[in-house]
C-alpha cells in the first residue's frame, strides 16, 4: 500500500470515528463526518470511485451548506466547523487531480508542474487558523457552562471530533505532499 492510499483509509477511519462518536446526537453532528470519510474512501478506492473529483466537491459543498443550517437558525462554533472541514475538504478533493497529473483518479501520476502548491499550502493554513478559531470558540462555550447543565450537543466532546476532522485534513496534505 503506497502513501497515498495508506492516507486515504486513515482519512476514512477518522471521519468513521467522529461519525461514530456522534451517533447518538443529531443527524448534523454524524452526518458530516460520514460525507467526509466517503471521499476519503473514494481517494482510497479511486478505480471505484463513481464521483470524481468534482462529483465530491458538490456533495461537499452541498453538506457544508446543509451543516451549517438555513438563514436565520441559531449557528454555533459547532456548525461552523463542521461547514468549513466539508468547504475544505471539497476543494482539496477538487484540487487532488491537479496535484497527481490529471484525470479521474484522486491519486497516481504525479503532478508535471507545481503551480497547485502555493494554493494548496493557503489553503491549508486558512483552514489551520479558521479551525484554531473556531476550536477556541467552542472551548469557551463549552468551559461557560456550569458543570450541571449540557456540555455539548451531540454526544461527543468537541475536541474530540475536532481531532477526526483534523485527521482527515492532515490526511489530505499528506496525500498531496507525499512522493
Amino acid at each position: 500500500m503506497d502513501v497515498h492510499s495508506l492516507a486515504a483509509v486513515l482519512g476514512a477511519a477518522a471521519g468513521l470515528a467522529g461519525a461514530y462518536l456522534h451517533r447518538r446526537g443529531r443527524v448534523r453532528a454524524w452526518l458530516p463526518h460520514l460525507f467526509m470519510a466517503a471521499a476519503m474512501a473514494a481517494m482510497a478506492l479511486p478505480e471505484r470511485d463513481p464521483l470524481g473529483p468534482a462529483g465530491w466537491m458538490l456533495l461537499l459543498g452541498v453538506g457544508a451548506a446543509w451543516a451549517l443550517g438555513r438563514p436565520g437558525t441559531r449557528r454555533g462554533p459547532g456548525r461552523a466547523a463542521a461547514a468549513l472541514d466539508l468547504y475544505a475538504m471539497g476543494v482539496l478533493t477538487l484540487l487532488m487531480p491537479a496535484v497527481h497529473g490529471g484525470g479521474h483518479a484522486h491519486h497516481g501520476g504525479g503532478a508535471d508542474s507545481t503551480w497547485w502548491v502555493p494554493p494548496y499550502a493557503a489553503l491549508l493554513a486558512v483552514w489551520f487558523a479558521a479551525r484554531l478559531a473556531l476550536a477556541t470558540a467552542e472551548y469557551r462555550r463549552y468551559a461557560a457552562v456550569p458543570a450541571s447543565g449540557p456540555r455539548f450537543d451531540g454526544c461527543a466532546n468537541p475536541s474530540v471530533s475536532s481531532a477526526c476532522s483534523t485527521a482527515m485534513i492532515t490526511s489530505m496534505a499528506v496525500m498531496a505532499f507525499a512522493a
